[in-house]
């Protein structure tokens, strides 16, 4: 019985070193919307009929507090993203902006996007959110 206990035992071990080797790797698609994911914009935009878009950025530059304001003060003036609603992690790299669709699509947005970034020598890919339907369409009642 006691062996049948330590085998249990060794098993959980086990399991829980395992689960260490899940943690986030920061480069997937996954990782970068999770880290600029904020549930209360989201609403927010669904409220509105908004819509949410997510993308990674890349650029060759010190990644401090004040490349990431600058970065959001631009991605704030771009024409139909919702002020206040812009995200911006540094690590791993991604921008979230919501924004109506009434004033241009997810491409026209990320377009924009990439043109104002450009002033900080700053690239950014469009993410597409494995969700993407449930962060477009309009809450249920």
């Amino acid at each position: 019985m006691k062996a049948a206990a330590w085998l249990r035992a060794a098993i959980a071990s086990a399991g829980m070193l395992a689960a260490g080797a899940a943690l986030a790797c920061g480069h997937c698609v996954e990782d970068r919307i999770a880290a600029v994911y904020d549930h209360a914009s989201v609403q927010r935009a669904l409220a509105a009929r908004h819509q949410v878009a997510y993308f990674a950025w890349d650029g060759a530059m010190a990644r401090d507090e004040a490349l990431r304001r600058k970065l959001v003060s631009l991605a704030e003036t771009v024409p139909g993203v919702d002020k206040g609603s812009v995200r911006v992690s540094m690590e791993p790299a991604a921008i979230a902006v919501s924004f109506d669709p009434q004033r241009g699509d997810r491409a026209a947005i990320g377009a924009a996007l990439q043109k104002k970034m450009k002033a900080l020598s700053v690239e950014t890919v469009p993410l597409e959110a494995p969700a993407a339907p449930l962060l477009t369409s309009a809450p249920r009642s």
